[in-house]
């Protein structure tokens, strides 16, 4: 390789947007998509919302479990291929759904699927894949890449919405929708993704690695002012540390309040006096669901700039309370207050956007990037499997009490337990022997 300190065709900025759009199918599809689709089921099939929600659960419990997989898959087959691969299983889940899913528990199993597939496809393998390519632009890029889950997730469940009312309110469309969607993110990655820079003769942001350092070192001069493990942590040493467990913890926390009060936006909007049907589209239940989404495009951008100047962890302090503010107005949205309406997604949305590229940066700049998917194998089960809990949770406490009155205020107790933890959560020091 050329010993320049900058090569002036680095593929990792024509790879970056390319890695956006694979990211944000799967998410902005496969995983916020659901939640528009649930209105639809529910009044064809009867189905309780406690019911329905509980197949959410089992997408975002498998979207965590799968990291106990990713690893392997990554090892055998690098992270390109385990994109395609969990695109290919989520197309094929949900286009099974689309036929068979009025059978609960087939819809359960195929939920089962379906989060595996995201799983495979998505955040972990994108995670790793900007690790890899950057160092000196790190935050930049963690924040532009996971801005494509945002942008998926405002855009795409519009398009899912507005299919099935198309067709006259026939919710199998949504799911072949997503089916279509998958399928093309899938060949995507097989086309633009690549592991490493080395594997194109490259180095990490087109730099050598005496340019790095130097790089780096001038960037803690000025700008960046964040933590930086000088060495890629084993990772039975990691998990030894108190530091690790305090973000997963503090993080599962504050995230039980994020998908409580997005998976339940469309219900509870609707419950509220606003209508899928509204002539004036920003007044529809899925605009403001897409809405939160849109939030959180300025929030993961935010990371991008403040993720070199502010150490993490206090960025995800930040964004739970911000999201316990946020969780309080979801209470209030009503058509007759649509002030607040209008201003928890903002809330809402932001906290949640800053707080999903933070924890990564995290977790990367604690323990090394070569040491994230193995961590993630461990970290994942636990910041997917209880908040995605908050679904059914949410769900079914609504079907006790016939409101969420009870469920936000556990639901805003609990993530300010976890904003209290990720004060705490300084940087581990690592001991010889």
């Amino acid at each position: 390789m050329s010993e320049e300190k900058k090569t002036g065709g680095f593929y990792g900025w024509v790879m970056m947007p390319l890695l956006c759009l694979v990211y944000s199918i799967p998410i902005g599809f496969a995983l916020y998509g659901p939640p528009v689709i649930y209105r639809f089921m529910q009044k064809d099939l009867s189905w309780q919302r406690g019911e329905i929600n509980l197949g959410y659960t089992v997408i975002g419990m498998m979207l965590g479990l799968g990291a106990f997989i990713i690893p392997w898959l990554m090892d055998r087959f690098g992270p390109r291929r385990t994109l395609a691969i969990g695109a290919a299983l989520t197309a094929g889940s949900v286009l099974l759904m689309a036929f068979a899913g009025q059978s609960y528990p087939v819809y359960l199993a195929l939920c089962f699927f379906t989060g595996l597939g995201i799983s495979f496809g998505s955040i972990v393998p994108a995670q790793a894949l900007v690790l890899l390519w950057f160092n000196v632009h790190r935050a930049l890029v963690m924040g532009l890449v996971l801005g494509g889950g945002a942008i998926g997730g405002f855009i795409y469940p519009q398009i899912i919405s507005a299919s099935i009312v198309a067709f006259g309110g026939n919710w199998r469309v949504g799911w072949c929708v997503i089916a279509v969607a998958c399928f093309i993110g899938a060949v995507v990655a097989m086309i633009a993704i690549r592991n490493r820079p080395e594997d194109l003769g490259q180095y990490p942001d087109g730099l050598v690695p005496s340019a790095v350092r130097e790089a780096l070192s001038d960037a803690r001069g000025g700008r960046m002012r964040t933590y930086r493990s000088p060495v890629n942590w084993n990772f039975k040493d990691a998990l030894k540390t108190k530091s690790i467990w305090l973000a997963i913890i503090g993080m599962s926390f504050i995230w039980f309040l994020w998908q409580f009060t997005l998976t339940q936006t469309p219900a509870h909007l609707s419950d509220r006096g606003f209508s899928v049907s509204d002539p004036v589209w920003f007044l529809r239940p899925a605009f403001i669901y897409g809405l939160i989404l849109a939030c959180s495009i300025a929030g993961r951008l935010s990371v991008s700039f403040l993720g070199e100047r502010l150490e993490s962890r206090l960025l995800i302090a930040a964004t739970g309370f911000c999201l316990i503010g946020g969780g309080m107005l979801f209470w209030f949205a009503s058509r007759d207050n649509l002030w607040a309406a209008y201003l928890y997604p903002l809330l809402i949305g932001f906290g949640f956007g800053a707080s999903y590229v933070s924890y990564p940066l995290l977790m990367g700049n604690y323990f090394g990037a070569e040491s994230f998917h193995k961590i993630s194998a461990i970290a994942n089960p636990v910041t997917s499997g209880f908040p995605y809990s908050g679904a059914f949770f949410a769900g079914w406490l609504y079907d006790v009490n016939g409101g969420y009155g009870t469920a936000v205020v556990i639901a805003c107790g609990i993530a300010l337990v976890g904003s209290v933890l990720m004060l705490l959560c300084r940087p581990p020091v690592k001991t010889d022997g």
